[in-house]
């Protein structure tokens, strides 16, 4: 307010008069100063963004209670944006753009934001899937967020629940908003390697090979820079293959070479087969429950080759199933696919095949097809929210998968109208199977240290990956994004207990078994347990101890 009263004074005659009232006024203007910076050092500080994170939903939650509870300090607040409705100027109300090329997709998703109450510290995350985070991460220029500015004072999404944090503000302020729309991603948040998330990109543009599967036609070869899109069968949502590379220089942008990056482990989640059972007649059926797939039965089901029950070996009158599978760039499609469909007593299998070539508006793409037999009929969701909300949620007798977590399986929880089922007869939540209905959670819902997924821990139950978080090898994002594995880990039981803590933390032992390593996207395998840099791939990897004691617990690949 004294600026323009400055420059006034600077425009007058220089009387002796004018002088003295300019001394009085630059006084009065630097007491005012003094006293509004103790008042609202958010307005005179600059805001930092200490962590933009995007990718995978398995710790979307977990990291946000990590940066507000043990991060941002005493005052922390929060905000949620969800969705297309309300946005003013962007197609996703929280979204990222890519300006590799303008003719890349924006990639929408939930986004999160924490920051301190002076407002100079700012963490966000927006969830999208591994292979687009990935891509975020590792694209030169990385992808920038962009925040529609309806979004920044509209209603809060109240996404995360406030019994774990509280209500979200009423706004985002105009400090944080201005820091945190259009800056670059810093960090991916990965449910698979980035090797892997290259490899399944590399796979996804290949040309379609109906032998062995090692391409699947959404793309005229490997170096495709941008794909078909991969159509959802519920709604107008799409995955979008783009090139990007962990090495060497960027496929777009081809003077810009690749910097130096690692990856925090962070935990282990399990993948579990989820049923729709409110057909009494079908997977909803008391007498002969259903309860367990084998790698056999998913293959056959999930392949389009047999739909019903008398595929997942069910007795009695036969009724045909509907099976949910994911799109080909997603992290968990590609869990699932190396550690129960594409194993090593069948290498070739997939659950891509009889999909046929991928062409948009045909039942190829999206997919959305009768079985060959059976009766029932394959649809492809996109993303974790649509296979559960939507497609397992809405479709009788669909079969689908997800990453376990509370908040991923919340609409059908705690009901036996939905359920899951053990792997090849191991339960991947409980030490045993009871009746197939999942867990609740009322957050805060803590368990004892070292007692989550107990199938898991012991290597019994083998679809599982390590969650991890790829930023720079080294500077200020590898220590913010550090320090914010080291709050997930510490936060993780006592609040929800959504995967196995990768290292010891207080009590709890952490994992103590890895997937096998090996050369993926031409990178040499390290486990990176002696200290060295972890690298190469592990989706599928055979499951080892970490210790000292020889031996491979269970190895399909």
């Amino acid at each position: 307010m004294f600026v323009p009263l400055t420059r006034r004074e600077m425009d007058t005659k220089n009387t002796t008069k004018e002088k003295t009232m300019r001394k009085h006024n630059i006084f009065a203007a630097s007491v005012l100063t003094a006293a509004l910076a103790i008042l609202t050092p958010a307005a005179h500080a600059a805001t930092t963004v200490e962590v933009l994170g995007s990718g995978s939903s398995a710790m979307w939650q977990t990291a946000a209670i990590a940066a507000w509870k043990d991060l941002a300090g005493s005052g922390a607040q929060h905000y949620t944006i969800k969705g297309t409705t309300g946005c003013t100027t962007l197609p996703n109300c929280a979204q990222l753009h890519d300006s590799r090329s303008t003719n890349i997709a924006p990639e929408g998703g939930n986004l999160w934001v924490v920051w301190n109450s002076a407002q100079t510290e700012v963490w966000a995350y927006l969830s999208v899937d591994s292979v687009v985070g990935n891509r975020a991460y590792f694209a030169q220029p990385h992808a920038q967020l962009q925040i529609d500015p309806a979004a920044e004072s509209g209603d809060a999404g109240n996404l995360i629940s406030s019994s774990l944090w509280g209500a979200d503000a009423a706004s985002i302020p105009s400090a944080v908003y201005a820091a945190l729309n259009n800056h670059v991603v810093t960090a991916a948040f990965t449910d698979i390697r980035p090797e892997d998330a290259k490899f399944a990109q590399s796979r996804a543009v290949s040309t379609l090979n109906t032998s062995n599967y090692s391409g699947l036609g959404y793309g005229t070869g490997p170096n495709t820079l941008i794909g078909t899109s991969v159509e959802s069968a519920f709604s107008s949502a799409k995955a979008n293959p783009v090139d990007f590379n962990i090495s060497g220089d960027d496929p777009f942008n081809t003077s810009d070479p690749i910097p130096a990056w690692t990856t925090i482990s962070v935990g282990a989640s399990p993948i579990v087969f989820l049923i729709n059972r409110t057909n009494s007649a079908g997977l909803g059926r008391t007498s002969g429950a259903f309860t367990n797939i084998t790698d056999a039965q998913a293959q056959k089901i999930f392949s389009g080759t047999e739909c019903d029950t008398n595929a997942l070996g069910g007795s009695g009158t036969d009724v045909a199933i509907n099976p949910v599978q994911r799109e080909p760039i997603s992290g968990t499609m590609n869990t699932t696919e190396f550690t129960v469909f594409r194993i090593s007593s069948a290498p070739n299998n997939s659950q891509e095949a009889n999909v046929g070539q991928p062409t948009i508006g045909t039942s190829s793409n999206p997919l959305d097809k009768t079985c060959l037999a059976g009766g029932g009929t394959r649809r492809r969701a996109i993303g974790t929210g649509e296979m559960i909300n939507t497609g397992v949620l809405t479709t009788k007798d669909a079969i689908g998968y997800a990453f376990f977590s509370y908040g991923n399986v919340s609409k059908i929880a705690g009901t036996s109208s939905y359920g899951y089922l053990k792997l090849d007869g191991e339960d991947p939540i409980f030490s045993s199977y009871s009746n197939g209905d999942l867990p609740t959670c009322t957050a805060p819902c803590p368990v004892s240290p070292g007692t989550s997924f107990p199938n898991l821990r012991s290597g019994k139950y083998r679809a599982w990956s390590v969650l991890r978080v790829a930023t720079d090898a080294s500077g200020t994002n590898y220590s913010t994004a550090s320090a914010l594995v080291s709050a997930i880990q510490a936060n993780i039981n006592g609040t929800v207990p959504d995967f196995v803590p990768f290292k010891a933390v207080g009590s709890d032992p952490g994992l103590k078994y890895y997937r096998s390593h090996y050369t993926q996207s031409g990178v040499a395998p390290n486990n990176g347990l002696s200290g060295e840099k972890e690298s190469g791939g592990d989706m599928g990897g055979c499951i080892e101890p970490v210790g000292p004691a020889p031996g491979v617990l269970n190895c399909h690949q």
